[in-house]
């Protein structure tokens, strides 16, 4: 099976919604800040002379507060890498071709084959198949690059297929 298809920002944001929440150290990162932030800067600037009630207020207001801000840092960062004029490979045409020990990405920057063993993981979203290359990348491929929801299913399978582990 061969597909061609061109990658856009959106496709590296997918990847992103899909990986970013999925990844440990990211995970670890955004827990060590956010109780970092609770207990350095939340936490004591409860008001001691107020209700209980309007303690609590203030502390879940803080804490979704802290939440909004950790996560809008994270879309920054996530956002200035998807659009940077370094992505001109990436977002170049590409055709993948599906051999028997493994797969060829071609775009007129590269041509790269990867054997099926360093197929790390596969996911598939509703909008794209991921083929993961190590624990932080993957081949994006997005379901508008097949003309059917059937010819996506089959690829798809196939893939699986050739990245199954034995038991």
């Amino acid at each position: 099976m061969k597909i061609t298809f061109r990658n856009t920002v959106r496709d590296k944001l997918a990847f992103a919604k899909y990986h970013v929440p999925r990844a440990p150290m990211v995970i670890l990162i955004t827990l060590g800040f956010f109780f970092f932030f609770t207990f350095e800067s939340v936490v004591p600037g409860i008001p001691k002379d107020k209700s209980s009630a309007v303690q609590v207020f203030y502390f879940i207001f803080a804490e979704a507060m802290l939440a909004f801000l950790i996560t809008a840092v994270w879309t920054v960062i996530i956002l200035a890498g998807a659009i940077s004029s370094k992505n001109m490979a990436f977002m170049a045409e590409r055709t993948i071709t599906l051999g028997e020990d493994s797969f060829i990405s071609e775009t007129s920057f590269a041509h790269s084959e990867y054997k099926w063993p360093m197929v790390q993981k596969l996911a598939r979203t509703g909008s794209h198949i991921f083929l993961y290359l190590n624990k932080d990348s993957a081949v994006i491929v997005p379901r508008r690059a097949f003309e059917s929801a059937s010819q996506c299913d089959e690829f798809y399978d196939y893939c699986q297929s050739k990245t199954r582990r034995p038991a």
